[in-house]
């Protein structure tokens, strides 16, 4: 997707953290998607940019965030037409029962899904839920 490889670089900043299986063909997914995403919208007329992934996990959840430096995203919401990427990456995201949000960063745009999980005082698990789209 990259015609001239001294356009863009792409970095990955991750923990050494596992998880199971399934877990990790949704992030990955998850990734694949909001690469291509950047790669399609963030950089036109051979703009020369960066997107970074980075990943953490801590005993209480995990953080996936993909952010570039291109143009961003418009300010008006009803500019941004949500394809078929933007439907699955919704899907995936609800299926870990994680959040996703979207922020323009100015220059470009950060998409963090996280899964927060907190523990109750009778030690069920529960969900941290933040601003979801």
């Amino acid at each position: 997707m990259i015609a001239d490889h001294n356009q863009l670089a792409i970095a990955v900043d991750a923990d050494g953290s596992s998880v199971a299986p399934d877990t990790s063909v949704s992030i990955g997914l998850i990734v694949t998607e909001l690469v291509i995403n950047a790669l399609k919208h963030a950089f036109p007329e051979h703009r020369h940019g960066r997107i970074n992934v980075s990943y953490n996990a801590t005993r209480t959840g995990w953080q996936l965030s993909v952010a570039d430096d291109g143009v961003g995203i418009s300010p008006n919401i009803d500019d941004a037409k949500a394809g078929l990427g933007t439907a699955i990456v919704n899907a995936l995201a609800k299926q870990l029962d994680a959040t996703i949000h979207v922020v323009a960063t100015g220059p470009g745009t950060r998409v963090t899904v996280k899964r927060s999980m907190l523990r109750a005082v009778d030690g069920s698990v529960r969900l941290q839920v933040e601003h979801a789209i």
